[in-house]
């Protein structure tokens, strides 16, 4: 799990604007930040699964995945949500993570 100072308060990018990335699995939207780091935030809605724990588990694996994308050298630093949509349940966990960080790759050497 990600350390609470590289997550994102959710509600304090719901109403802004940043760039959007469309994925077959998840929609990813991007804002810059002042800080040192990259912070990450993952949406997850009851269409993807009404289990709490298996929204927990996906929740935990985007996390955990984005990890390694904390600390980046760029000099840019983003705010990142990843919005997770229904077709994500039905996927491996393998190509759930190979997935976001090709996305997230692409997205932070831009």
């Amino acid at each position: 799990m990600l350390a609470k100072k590289y997550r994102l308060p959710i509600q304090s990018v719901l109403n802004k604007s940043g760039q959007t990335f469309r994925s077959r699995s998840f929609l990813i939207k991007v804002f810059s930040n002042q800080l040192e780091f990259n912070r990450f935030g993952v949406v997850i809605s009851k269409k993807v699964s009404k289990l709490a724990v298996k929204r927990n588990l996906l929740k935990r694996m985007v996390l955990d995945a984005a990890k390694k994308f904390v600390s980046d050298e760029n000099k840019n630093k983003f705010d990142i949500l990843i919005i997770i949509s229904p077709a994500m349940i039905k996927m491996e966990k393998a190509d759930i993570i190979k997935e976001l960080e090709e996305s997230l790759q692409k997205i932070l050497n831009v």
